[in-house]
Order: C-alpha cells, then structure tokens, then sequence
C-alpha cells in the first residue's frame, strides 16, 4: 500500500498559475496533487488536464469530488479520460460534499452512506468495462444499460470525511481515507477507529491509507498565515458535527452563523467570524518553525498527510518550505 505525501491546489486561482504550482510541488517532493471542487473556482478537472501535461510522475485528481453535483457515468468517464491523459496517474477523492455548497444547488445530504458507496461501485464496474444498471429510489440515482467503450487500470478512490460513518464506510469499500482534521488527538482518535473497522472485517492489514487531510497556512509573518486559513476554517466548521465543535470548546452559534452565511454566499462576513479558536483547532497555522513541529507529529503518526489549503498567503513559498519539512 503507498501512503500518501501529498498538496491539495485550489483553483481559484488562473490555470497557468495552477500549473506553475503544480511543477514547483513536483520537484519539491510531493507524490500526489488534488486539486478541490468548488463550483465558484476554476473548473477542477479542466485545471488537473492541464497539470498533467505539464508533470512527469506525480499523482493528480481531484479531492473531494461528491456524489450529487455529478452523475457516476459522467463522473466514470472524467475520471477515465484523466488517467490516460496522465498515464495512469489518476487518483480520485470523494465524499459527501459540503451541505452549505451542495445547498446552492439546491441538493442536501440524503442517503449519504448509500450514495456514496454505490457511486463507487459503479465507477469500479464502469471503469472495468462492465455494463450497469441500477434503480435507486432512495437516492434518486439510476443508470440503464449504460458501458465506457474504453477500459482502464486501477486507480484508487479515497473517501474524504470528518466523522466515523463515513471513515467506516471507507475501511470497508476505498482504498484510504482524507481525513480532514488538524488536530493530533482527533487524527489519532480517528486512525484508532478505522484500524478496529479493519480489524473486525476481512480487509489485510496494512492495504488501507489513513491520511491525515489538513488545512496549513505558513508564512514568515504568523499573523499573515492565520489570516489566510479563515476561508478554510469557516468551510471545516460548517461542514463539522455539533459533538466536535462542543469538544473543542467553539460556540455553536458562531459555528451556525458561519453555515448560515455559507449558504447566503456572504462568504466574506463568514471568514470575518471564525475565531482563534477555531483557527487554532481545525489549522496548523504560523511561522515555519510552528508549522513544522506540528506537521511532522502528525506525519510521524499517520504516514500520510495532505497538505491542504490555503498553503499559505505566498503559494510558491509555502510549497518549498512545506516539502522542505516533510522530507
């Protein structure tokens, strides 16, 4: 099983910088890029194209992808198309989508479990040439008699998540878990649950990747880089269960408003509530020697990290210097 060293780009910046990101996270050790899906940034599967012509052997797909926002069969085929234009570097990260995003398209989380675990298997049998069909009443997802004309090699799936249903669900069906939590006891509390999961099913030890999916922002001013991770913040405790704030002590209802103004898209006034204490709870946030002694306690535990947005206000600078301490 390879463990994952990995960055996760978000375009909302132009393609050419993505690009240029993207090489600078190649030579600077990283052996994975993911590149996030929101429907308000550049287009995630358009911009991991482009990263693949412009990269030698580094994994790409994008991470998170969720089961709502995109059909399976149109999902198989990007997904397919994205592996052999990069030479069978794809790599896909699902999961159940941000409620205050999905809530734009006027979709909510429904059947979470069963969708996802479906839309995997589909993409399994799709990508293996198989044809499907299926009726699914309970999550308004049907296919008929539907077949890729093209067949592809493995590529593996992880499943991205905050809470134990999901990280079970991904035990049982993914080839590894994105873990999104930045703090070293959540992560460890969580790797615990996912070995037992592992250890009561028929799964081999040591063929599941947990990986510890987590926000960072470094920069020489840590004022600057605590200041970048709000956007993240605010979307981490939007997404986070009522039980996970409480145990870190963060006020529900600032954690309520900021869903709130998510959903509203006032996005900025969001940003605006997240606290230090959330900032210091759900990022690893500050100088490079704060950042680096965090990350490397989390690396050391978990053998698998993504490094996750925002990187920090200078990308270029935080990329180097992160690949720098995970060496």
């Amino acid at each position: 099983m390879e463990f994952l060293k990995a960055i996760e780009l978000t375009p909302d910046l132009p393609p050419q910088k993505i690009k240029k990101l993207s090489e600078i996270a190649e030579s600077s050790g990283f052996d994975t890029i993911f590149t996030s899906c929101h429907y308000n940034n550049r287009d995630s599967l358009l911009t991991l194209a482009h990263i693949a012509n412009s990269t030698d052997s580094i994994r790409i797909g994008p991470g998170i992808m969720n089961p709502y926002t995109t059909h399976p069969l149109t999902l198989a085929s990007q997904m397919a198309t994205l592996w052999e234009l990069s030479d069978g570097r794809a790599i896909l990260g699902i999961g159940a989508g941000d409620r205050s995003t999905l809530s734009h398209f006027g979709l909510k989380h429904t059947q979470t479990l069963l969708h996802l675990s479906k839309t995997i298997e589909l993409l399994r049998s799709l990508w293996g040439g198989e044809q499907v069909n299926y009726e699914g009443p309970l999550t308004n997802l049907t296919t008929h008699n539907a077949r890729l004309n093209f067949t592809i090699g493995h590529l593996p799936i992880y499943i991205g998540t905050q809470g134990n249903n999901i990280l079970k669900l991904s035990t049982e069906i993914a080839d590894g878990t994105l873990f999104n939590n930045a703090h070293f006891q959540d992560l460890s509390i969580a790797m615990e649950y996912a070995n037992d999961c592992i250890a009561l099913s028929e799964r081999k030890p040591g063929t599941f990747d947990f990986s510890a999916h987590t926000c960072i922002s470094v920069d020489l001013d840590a004022h600057k880089a605590k200041n970048a991770s709000r956007p993240s913040v605010a979307f981490i405790v939007a997404g986070a269960s009522s039980k996970l704030l409480q145990s870190h002590d963060i006020d529900l209802s600032i954690a309520d408003s900021i869903q709130n103004l998510i959903k509203k898209g006032s996005l900025q006034q969001a940003f605006d509530k997240v606290t230090d204490n959330m900032i210091n709870t759900f990022s690893i946030s500050g100088t490079p020697d704060t950042v680096s002694l965090k990350i490397e306690e989390i690396y050391q535990h978990t053998g698998s990290i993504v490094v996750g947005y925002p990187l920090g206000p200078d990308p270029e600078f935080a990329i180097s210097t992160i690949g720098s301490i995970l060496e």
